[in-house]
């Protein structure tokens, strides 16, 4: 035998020995947290065993993951977050889609399922392929959402999913930015090909400024040089002022649609609203002037998973057509946008960071006992900034106002 085929014998042997002790349901919560080691084959994670509301989601006593490919990193994770796109997960958003991507072929077998897009953390070991990381470093990172997720106290990453942590943030502060800063950078520079080079002579709308993403947008573009307007609700203002945005139009006012006329026209407009925003938003674009309109709020996976596959592609393509013709009647292209993980725009966002040009928005810190009432805390009111899980400090942590407090 090889010794590659050596080695993948002794990690298939382990990973067995440590998955017949696992999955076990760890009924005292403060118990396992207490006497559970820092490090070793166990640790402790919230998963969902079905689809479903809060009640679904457990806390488990399980195997550390254990790296079988040479560009993985294993993170202690120190803090995670809790983004929209975790509570839709959890009722089976994207199940579908992200089965495909995963190889799942049984509806129901890639449960039970960890949750959590990202984290702030300490590297523990390493794949042979990885450079220009060390163990003991503090990181940050995201998963997509094909794979097993962060809230827990240990996951794997690849090397494309990290960068180094801001060296003047803490690990809950920096897991306020991750999420949204690959969300939004995936969106601008990527889809909309908006960089620090072109930015400063762009007039800019965000549509919900007082969300995770929204309050990281403002900053990034206002950083690059952009004139920023964005919209939030009358009771977010003072959040929203406190980000410095040049323009602010409160979304629920009757005559909206003409103070962004007004205001404008945009050369790029970030939505991270859906719903009845592109009616009126679409008509503040730049016409002529190659203006873009590019969404976060697809129907794709939303339609997958109502009519499957195929169906729901040939659906969500159709509505997209119908979009991109009703944006280029106002002059403007209209586009989809998906986080997709990147070490460069982490590296990018995180000079930004240390610059003190962007900071964080923390709007409550919840303890990893308290994960469950954290996706509570998100569900029943609108963001103001992230709400944020500390993994390895159990004390509740009081934010410097009751709304939120944003690093000083």
């Amino acid at each position: 035998m090889t010794a590659l085929g050596r080695l993948a014998l002794t990690e298939t042997i382990r990973r067995g020995l440590l998955q017949a002790s696992a999955s076990s349901l760890c009924r005292n919560t403060a118990l396992c947290l207490s006497t559970l080691p820092d490090t070793g084959t166990k640790m402790l994670a919230w998963q969902i065993d079905a689809y479903g509301g809060i009640d679904r989601m457990k806390l488990v006593e399980k195997a550390v993951p254990i790296i079988t490919k040479p560009d993985q990193i294993l993170i202690k994770v120190h803090a995670t977050s809790i983004n929209p796109i975790d509570v839709r997960m959890r009722g089976g958003y994207g199940a579908r889609l992200l089965n495909r991507i995963r190889g799942v072929t049984k509806e129901g077998d890639e449960l039970p399922l960890t949750l959590g897009r990202d984290c702030s953390g300490v590297i523990v070991d390493m794949g042979r392929l990885v450079k220009g990381f060390d163990v003991g470093q503090a990181v940050w990172a995201n998963v997509n959402g094909a794979h097993q997720g962060t809230h827990a106290q240990y996951v794997l990453v690849t090397k494309n999913d990290l960068s180094k942590k801001p060296e003047n943030l803490t690990h809950v502060e920096a897991v306020s930015i991750n999420y949204a800063a690959i969300t939004t950078w995936s969106a601008v520079y990527a889809v909309a090909k908006i960089r620090p080079e072109n930015a400063a002579d762009k007039r800019v709308l965000i549509l919900g400024g007082s969300g995770g993403v929204g309050s990281f947008a403002i900053q990034l573009l206002k950083a690059w040089g952009a004139h920023v307007t964005t919209t939030c609700s009358a009771e977010a203002r003072e959040f929203v002022s406190s980000l410095n945005p040049h323009q602010i139009v409160d979304y629920n006012r009757s005559d909206v649609e003409s103070e962004l006329k007004r205001i404008g026209p945009f050369d790029f407009i970030l939505d991270t609203v859906g719903g009845n925003t592109e009616q009126y938003a679409m008509k503040a674009m730049n016409k002529g002037k190659g203006a873009q309109y590019v969404t976060l709020v697809s129907p794709l996976m939303v339609e997958t998973d109502k009519q499957g596959l195929v169906r729901g592609s040939l659906s969500a393509s159709w509505t997209l057509f119908n979009k991109t013709r009703q944006a280029s009647k106002y002059g403007g292209k209209y586009r989809w946008s998906f986080a997709n993980p990147s070490t460069y725009a982490l590296s990018e966002v995180a000079k930004l960071v240390e610059d003190e040009l962007i900071r964080p928005c923390v709007e409550e810190i919840f303890p990893f006992t308290e994960l469950p009432e954290a996706f509570a805390n998100i569900e029943k009111r609108s963001a103001r900034g992230k709400t944020v899980v500390n993994v390895v400090g159990l004390e509740k942590k009081v934010p410097k106002s009751a709304d939120f407090y944003m690093s000083q």
